[in-house]
């Protein structure tokens, strides 16, 4: 975040100084239109609309993104809830969670599980929308 503020003061800096030094007038034709105007104000016009290009063109991703940190939210919103509540009634055997390994767990060890696993989706989900902002 430090070096993306820095790098942008220095920009800005640098279009200021190419600004001032630019003042040289050109012709641009855009279709059937000549407009004439600074060399400074027509590059950085251009450089201003790739910016937006660009930006337009991350908005899916940015809005899928948004999206996968909601539902993480929500996961573990329902997986904090049913670590509170109490359970409603024990069945006669309770499903053992079997990790991606093949290896059962003991009971105790579920809800310790659980709970690792409901923090590292709250970490993920604060990391990516920490990125966003």
């Amino acid at each position: 975040m430090r070096f993306a503020l820095i790098l942008s003061l220095v920009i800005a800096v640098v279009a200021i100084v190419f600004t001032l030094q630019n003042t040289a007038q050109v012709a641009v034709n855009v279709g059937p239109y000549a407009i004439t105007a600074s060399l400074a104000v027509v590059l950085i016009v251009t450089l201003s609309a790739g910016v937006v290009v660009g930006l337009l063109a991350s908005l899916p991703s940015r809005f899928r993104t948004g999206q996968r940190a909601k539902k993480a939210e929500r996961e573990l919103a329902t997986l904090r809830s049913s670590l509170q509540a109490p359970p409603a009634a024990a069945p006669a055997a309770a499903p053992k969670m079997v990790p991606a390994d093949g290896t059962t767990m003991p009971p105790s060890t579920d809800a310790a599980e659980t709970q690792r696993l409901a923090e590292e989706v709250a970490q993920r989900t604060q990391q990516t929308t920490g990125k966003q902002a």
